[in-house]
């Protein structure tokens, strides 16, 4: 017997897959299609979230059923930065700039998938889907921050 859950489930998957399939006949070369194609990218992001959160019956950020994220978010990026910052609580101007001065030193890449890892909470694979880039990418993009922010602390 199907609910309306199974429905929306469903109708939530068929509307994914048009919505790819739309996004694959833009032509990116054009700016007005480069610019609706970022949209729609956008959105088929947003409906796999809002799948995901469907199929799980919580965020698709929890872990153990239980959502972490927040307080992930405040200590993670801080111990990066132990002499910087040894009290997330007390963080200076100065500690801040010496932050943004480390975050700036990475590529776009990098800083993109550190801090959507760090701060964010996301897994390589999300990250992944959202900046279009391979799982195993991520990863590298990430660990070399890590080596970067290790080396400018």
């Amino acid at each position: 017997m199907s609910t309306w859950v199974d429905t929306v489930k469903h109708e939530l998957a068929v509307d994914t897959r048009k919505l790819i399939a739309y996004r694959q006949t833009l032509d990116t070369t054009n700016l007005h299609q480069a610019e609706e194609s970022d949209m729609v990218g956008e959105m088929i992001s947003d409906m796999h979230f809002a799948l995901e959160w469907i199929r799980r019956g919580r965020s698709p950020w929890s872990r153990r059923g239980v959502d972490q994220r927040g307080v992930y978010q405040r200590t993670e990026l801080a111990s990066m930065f132990p002499s910087i910052v040894p009290n997330v609580a007390e963080l200076t101007n100065e500690d801040r700039h010496k932050i943004i001065d480390i975050l700036v030193s990475l590529s776009n890449r990098e800083r993109a998938c550190f801090l959507l890892h760090v701060t964010k909470g996301l897994t390589y694979a999300d990250i992944a889907f959202k900046l279009d880039v391979s799982r195993t990418s991520v990863q590298k993009f990430v660990e070399r921050a890590r080596i970067k922010v290790q080396q400018r602390i």
